[in-house]
């Protein structure tokens, strides 16, 4: 008796994750991990602007905004694993010079 010959199977292109476009990116800053923070700072002056971030240790992380800027923060608890925000700051817009 003759054996029947299975079809060779489709090979499965597995699923690529959607790529994100070229502006939205995610910045990690491992030297911060493990810092106790100190303080927390939003410069907004006409001629510069950063958020400084202070650690206990007397290191500084800076991240500097370009001009045409508006910034939004909110301060959360994510206990639960749902956002539930503790506070809300009004938007500051930066000006351009």
């Amino acid at each position: 008796m003759k054996e029947k010959r299975s079809k060779p199977s489709r090979k499965h292109r597995s699923r690529q994750k959607p790529r994100k476009p070229a502006s939205a990116r995610i910045m990690e800053f491992p030297q911060a991990r493990g810092r106790t923070v100190e303080r927390v700072e939003l410069i907004s002056n006409p001629d510069y602007r950063c958020v400084s971030i202070r650690f206990k240790d007397k290191t500084d992380l800076s991240v500097v905004i370009d001009p045409s800027l508006t910034f939004n923060a909110e301060f959360s608890d994510w206990k639960t694993h749902d956002q539930r925000v503790l506070k809300r700051w009004p938007p500051i817009r930066t000006e351009s010079t």
